[in-house]
């Protein structure tokens, strides 16, 4: 993986490229050789020396104030999402971490009880993801709409993997710019915050040598941290799916999620979901 320096320099450079410099009564086109804010704008808007902030965009080792980080989460436009994962970066920079005591999850094995939750959500589906975007575990329903996950030994049951390296993933997801959009931007979000986990490492590794689709996209540095939002696929037993979903953290199991797609009971697509496990389409549990 990418070292933390250069991620955080690539993504002040690519958040102020796309700053309009009119909107803080600069000039644009003629005599500017980059779009956007010139480095000294971003310096002057944030009120730090201009040697300062070129040392960040370098990925030299400074230590950076919550203040500092405000102001130029402020000069560069960046929402509450993009201003945390700045935060993020600047500590990981300083090799500070986060979430001083916390364990992650990195094992594919959970623990028992979270396999009877799952269950228990039928006929909701229900399964349960780590950062990596493995799918661990999930109820019959859940695993009946995942199958194709499955179909293909390489993709080890990996949506990420299933997204770029299998050609039925562009099938399957009847949004696929979009969903690809944010598996890499969640990707991104995930390796700042676990810099550590080499796994993780390995899979971006592998998904930017193999695949340009991804690569074009990792080098934008744009975040997605999605908590609720809804999928739409095109399943190869009953075809066109739009279903909600809601993401619950594991407090317990830190890097673990739960993922539940809200369906309404007498639903046409719950009945749709009935028969799909009826018909025993369902892809191998990973418990």
């Amino acid at each position: 993986m990418a070292s933390e320096d250069s991620d955080l320099g690539g993504f002040l450079r690519s958040r102020r490229a796309r700053v309009n410099p009119t909107s803080f009564g600069g000039a644009s086109g003629i005599g500017r050789r980059v779009p956007g804010l010139r480095r000294e704008e971003v310096a002057a808007l944030a009120g730090i020396s201009v040697e300062y902030y070129a040392r960040l965009e370098r990925g030299r080792k400074v230590r950076v104030s919550e203040t500092v980080l405000g102001a130029i989460a402020r000069a560069l436009e960046l929402n509450d999402l993009e201003a945390r994962h700045l935060h993020d970066l600047a500590h990981s920079m300083e090799k500070i971490p986060m979430d001083a005591g916390a364990r992650d999850h990195h094992g594919d094995a959970i623990r028992p009880e979270l396999q009877v939750i799952t269950d228990a959500l039928s006929p909701m589906p229900a399964w349960i993801s780590n950062y990596r975007m493995d799918f661990l575990a999930g109820n019959r329903e859940a695993r009946a709409i995942y199958a194709p996950l499955f179909t293909n030994p390489e993709d080890r049951g990996n949506r990420a993997r299933f997204i770029f390296l299998n050609p039925a993933g562009r099938a399957f997801e009847c949004r696929w710019e979009r969903v690809a959009d944010e598996t890499v931007g969640a990707l991104r979000w995930y390796a700042t915050r676990h810099p550590d986990d080499r796994e993780l490492a390995k899979l971006i590794l592998d998904l930017n040598s193999r695949s340009t689709e991804f690569r074009s996209r990792w080098s934008d540095h744009d975040i997605v941290h999605n908590r609720s939002g809804d999928v739409h696929v095109n399943h190869p037993t009953i075809g066109d799916l739009k279903l909600p979903y809601e993401r619950l953290d594991v407090t317990h199991d830190p890097g673990l999620s739960l993922f539940i797609h809200v369906v309404e009971p007498g639903s046409p697509l719950e009945r749709r979901l009935a028969a799909l496990v009826a018909d025993g389409f369902s892809a191998p549990p990973r418990v």
